[in-house]
């Protein structure tokens, strides 16, 4: 995989996460009216909110790397093919 490639789907899975987590916090605090998990230091925090919240914010951050990855597979892919078949080095 070329390095730019490479490059390019780091910067989008972090600009990718740290987007839903800030709509996720947004959406969070909507539903609940209180901070997420994560960020509130409330010492009474219900251990079924800090459950939730490790769950949807880890499975959403694992889609949307995936989902990257799985993006730059096929511009590579795409890349090799319009090169027929071979590699550049």
């Amino acid at each position: 995989m070329s390095t730019l490639v490479k490059l390019g789907g780091t910067a989008a899975s972090l600009g990718g996460v740290a987007l839903s987590n800030k709509v996720l916090a947004a959406t969070w605090k909507k539903i609940t009216g209180n901070e997420p998990p994560a960020t509130n230091p409330d010492p009474d925090e219900r251990w079924r909110d800090i459950i939730i919240w490790s769950l949807v914010t880890g499975l959403v951050g694992t889609i949307i790397k995936v989902g990257i990855s799985r993006a730059q597979v096929n511009l590579e892919a795409k890349d090799k093919y319009k090169h027929g078949g071979q590699a550049e080095v």
